[in-house]
C-alpha cells in the first residue's frame, strides 16, 4: 500500500494561503471596516455604529489558493437595533455602496446577498449586511427575500467544535475544495463541502486514508438522501434542496470517480507512483507534488529507534548567520539566494552511520519549473546538505540515519521562501 500521508501534506501546504497573502487581505477588510466606520460617524442622525464579524473560509481556516488565483474573503457588517430596522433593506445596502465608492477601481457590486467590493489583485470582499435585536438571531438583508434568519458566527462555532486537534478535518476540506476547483463543471459550494465533510469525517493517521473513508461515507449517505442539512440558523434548510437533475447526477458521478480513485490509491496492490497518479487525476498534475519521488520505506528496511532532530544554518554575505528555526517561529519567510547548510542538530548515539537527504520543492512554481526533485542522495560522511534558496514554496528537507541498510531514525523541516527580494 502506498503511504501518501507526507505528499498530502505538501499538497495541503502549497494550497494554503501564505502569511503574507493573510496579511494582504486583513489590511484590506480593515481598510474596509474603517471607511464604513468613517461613514457613519460622518452622518450621526442615523444613530448607527456598525459592527464587524469576519465569515466564511478564511474566518473558518479552510481557504485555498483556487486555479485562478481569484477568491472571496467574506465579512459581515452588523447593525445592532433596539426595534424593527427603521429603513428599507435597500437603503442599508446602499449606504454601504456609497461608503465604499472609490475605494477601488470597479464601483461595489450590489448582490443579492451581499455588497461586493473588487480588488485588482485577483481577490473580492463580499460584504453581508444584518441587523441584531436583543434576544434575536441575526437576520440578513437579501436584496429579494427581505430579512432573513441568519447566523454564520453560529456556524462558525459549530464547525470548529467538529475540528480535531490536528487539523486533519480543514485539511480535508481543503482537499475537496482543490478537486472541486480542478473538477470542470459546477459542483457545491464551500459550504456544503465543508458540512458533508464534517458530518460525515473519519480520522486517520493518515490523511489519504482519511480522505478516502470521509468520502465513502459522504458517498454513501447521498445515495441514500440527497440532502445536505444546514446545522444551524436556519436550522434544518436542505442545502442542495435546488439542485435541478443534472446538476444532482453530475455531482453524484464525480464524486462517485473520486471514491473509485481514492480506494484505488489507498489500496494494498497500487504502488506509490500509481497511487500518485490517481490523485492527480483528482487535483491535477499541477496541483498535486510528484515527479518520481524515492519513497524510503521502498529503499531501505524501517526500524525506526533513535530520535534526530534537523536544523538549517542561513547565510547571506553582510548579515549575520541565523538559523532556520527561529525563522520559522517567527513565522518568517526565507528571501531568494540564500546559502542553506542542513545539519543534524541532535544526533543518535551511534558510533558508525550513514545520513541520507532528500530535498522536496512544493508549489506551483516548483512544478511549472520541474524541479519537484525528490530523489534520497548520501551525503558522503559530511553529515550535512547544502543547499541554495532559489525560488517561492514551501520546500521540505528530511534526514535519513541508516545503519547496515536499515532506516533507524529520520526527521524533517520546512524550508518557507518568498517570492521577492
Amino acid at each position: 500500500m502506498a503511504n501518501l500521508h507526507d505528499t498530502f501534506l505538501e499538497l495541503n501546504e502549497s494550497i494554503r494561503l501564505d502569511a503574507s497573502r493573510k496579511d494582504s487581505l486583513r489590511t484590506s477588510r480593515d481598510a474596509i471596516r474603517d471607511k464604513i466606520r468613517r461613514y457613519f460617524s460622518g452622518r450621526p442622525l442615523l444613530g448607527l455604529k456598525p459592527k464587524f464579524h469576519g465569515q466564511g473560509s478564511f474566518m473558518m481556516n479552510t481557504i485555498i489558493e483556487p486555479i485562478s488565483r481569484e477568491f472571496d474573503i467574506d465579512d459581515g457588517i452588523y447593525f445592532i437595533l433596539e426595534d424593527a430596522p427603521g429603513h428599507a433593506i435597500q437603503t442599508y445596502r446602499n449606504w454601504i455602496i456609497d461608503a465604499l465608492k472609490g475605494h477601488t477601481k470597479e464601483d461595489p457590486v450590489d448582490k443579492n446577498t451581499c455588497v461586493r467590493l473588487i480588488y485588482k489583485a485577483s481577490y473580492h470582499v463580499d460584504l453581508p449586511i444584518y441587523h441584531v435585536q436583543e434576544g434575536a438571531k441575526p437576520k440578513l438583508a437579501h436584496k429579494t427575500k427581505g430579512w432573513i434568519e441568519s447566523d454564520p458566527r453560529e456556524f462558525m462555532v459549530w464547525f470548529s467544535s467538529k475540528c480535531d486537534e490536528r487539523g486533519q478535518l480543514r485539511r480535508i476540506v481543503r482537499y475537496l475544495k482543490v478537486w472541486s476547483n480542478f473538477r470542470k463543471g459546477e459542483l457545491p459550494a464551500g459550504m456544503i463541502m465543508s458540512i458533508l465533510a464534517a458530518e460525515n469525517f473519519v480520522s486517520s493517521p493518515r490523511d489519504d486514508i482519511a480522505l478516502c473513508l470521509t468520502l465513502a461515507r459522504i458517498m454513501e449517505n447521498l445515495e441514500r438522501s440527497f440532502t445536505c442539512l444546514r446545522p444551524t440558523t436556519p436550522i434544518g434548510e436542505d442545502l442542495l434542496a435546488t439542485f435541478s437533475k443534472t446538476k444532482r447526477d453530475y455531482f453524484l458521478s464525480s464524486l462517485r470517480s473520486l471514491v473509485k480513485a481514492a480506494s484505488f490509491a489507498t489500496s494494498d496492490s497500487a504502488s506509490h507512483k500509481d497511487a500518485c497518479k490517481q490523485w492527480q487525476l483528482c487535483f491535477g498534475a499541477d496541483r498535486f507534488p510528484f515527479e518520481d519521488e524515492e519513497i524510503v520505506e521502498e529503499r531501505f528496511r524501517m526500524d525506526l529507534k533513535y530520535s534526530i532532530d534537523i536544523d538549517c544554518i542561513v547565510r547571506q554575505n553582510g548579515f549575520r548567520d541565523k538559523h532556520l528555526s527561529l525563522i520559522i517561529r517567527d513565522r518568517s519567510w526565507l528571501l531568494p539566494e540564500r546559502e542553506l547548510e542542513f545539519y543534524i542538530k541532535t544526533p543518535p548515539p551511534l558510533s558508525s552511520y550513514e545520513v541520507y537527504w532528500k530535498v522536496r520543492n512544493v508549489g506551483s512554481e516548483a512544478i511549472r519549473r520541474k524541479q519537484v526533485r525528490g530523489q534520497i542522495l548520501p551525503d558522503g560522511g559530511r553529515k550535512s546538505r547544502s543547499e541554495k534558496s532559489c525560488f517561492q514554496g514551501k520546500h521540505y528537507v528530511e534526514c535519513y540515519i541508516v545503519q547496515h541498510d536499515v532506516c533507524v531514525a529520520r526527521a524533517g523541516i520546512w524550508v518557507p521562501i518568498a517570492n521577492t527580494h
